[in-house]
């Protein structure tokens, strides 16, 4: 076994990193579900078995069901990530910190929060390698996961973007959260200064896929893309999700579950109050619907963030960070597109993106916010 132990704050022995599937043995899980003493001292794991249930573009998803012995219970199963086994994808979830910005806001971000996200039964990770495991809840029996190619129901959209609030309002400018080096603004900044560098292979890979306007705006920004986090990187800040999509999300079907769970934080950064409300309507919303209902929605969102007590935020600010915030689900797709491992679903996904975006980045004019 492969096997590296850390602590997920100070580099501490605790929760062996494994690598494969087959490394996630009865005696490693009984060790990672006492970390947290989500199991007793006297319980064990007698039975793991690992079953693949999602090979997302950056990450290794498992499912582990088991059985116990000794003296009490566990959880049925639970969700194992791991790294991406492809090497060109691992190699870019490493050098972004994805991996490192998952676990550290499980273990960092969602004590402080009052939205629901999967309960952290264990986690570790070694920023120096990108190698982690995260153990946490398995929402998958009851929930159902959100389909973004197959688009947002209007229910699934107020639940999504009503779910901003209490993932943000309980950090709301926190000058705490932007101590948290795994938060650091310069990884969005290297991910955009190689976005000028991706035109070519995204323009050979998607042209026969995108409206020849959308195109052209690639062409146009992609260029100027490293001057734009100074564009939309204002205050206030907030913890945002980075990859606030319907495949990101579970929803409820009992009245015991739920109404949704925001999964997969690899993409957790210090981030204005708009990105995850741009980037989920520019992608898992026509651009027909987007116009028809963004700003209700964006009013309602507003209107509960006052409630929750968060002020010097006019609804103007609001409308304004939308806009800025338009230019980064548009110029990540440019960029990571065409850097990951490729799919034929991954390529509609990407493409119902960058159409998605470039028309909100058009409809408000937003391009005329860089330089």
């Amino acid at each position: 076994m492969n096997a590296t132990t850390l602590d997920p704050g100070n580099d501490r022995p605790t929760m062996a990193i494994v690598d494969t599937v087959d490394e996630l043995t009865p005696a490693w899980l009984t060790s990672a579900l006492r970390q947290q003493a989500t199991i007793t001292r006297g319980t064990r794991v007698e039975s793991a078995r690992s079953t693949v249930i999602g090979t997302g573009q950056l990450g290794h998803v498992v499912r582990t069901t088991a059985t116990y012995g000794g003296d009490g219970q566990g959880p049925p199963s639970v969700v194992v990530k791991l790294p991406s086994q492809d090497a060109g994808s691992r190699g870019l979830g490493a050098a972004m910190g994805v991996y490192e910005a998952e676990v550290r806001f499980y273990q960092h971000i969602a004590p402080l929060i009052t939205a629901r996200v999967p309960h952290l039964y264990s986690g570790a990770v070694d920023p120096e390698t990108g190698r982690f495991t995260l153990v946490i809840e398995d929402l998958g029996p009851t929930a159902v996961p959100g389909d973004m190619i197959k688009g947002s129901t209007p229910e699934q959209t107020a639940l999504a973007i009503d779910e901003l609030v209490p993932l943000q309002a309980p950090i709301w400018n926190n000058p705490d959260i932007t101590r948290h080096p795994w938060l650091d603004v310069s990884r969005t900044e290297m991910l955009f200064a190689q976005v000028p560098h991706c035109v070519g292979p995204f323009r050979e890979r998607f042209a026969g896929r995108l409206a020849p306007e959308h195109l052209a705006l690639v062409e146009e920004l992609a260029p100027q893309a490293p001057a734009v986090t100074r564009t939309i990187w204002q205050p206030p800040f907030v913890v945002g999700h980075g990859d606030y999509r319907l495949d990101n999300m579970m929803f409820g079907s009992t009245p015991e579950d739920p109404p949704i769970v925001v999964l997969d934080w690899q993409g957790a950064r210090l981030a204005p109050p708009l990105l995850d409300a741009a980037i989920f309507l520019s992608a898992c919303l026509t651009p027909r619907e987007r116009r028809d209902h963004e700003r209700d929605l964006l009013n309602r969102y507003h209107s509960r963030l006052t409630e929750a007590g968060v002020g010097g935020f006019s609804r103007e600010h609001c409308w304004e960070s939308y806009r800025a915030c338009s230019l980064y689900p548009f110029l990540l797709t440019v960029a990571v597109s065409v850097t990951i491992a490729q799919t034929e679903r991954g390529d509609a996904m990407w493409a119902r993106m960058l159409g998605g975006a470039a028309d909100l980045v058009l409809s408000t004019d937003a391009a005329k916010l860089v330089g």
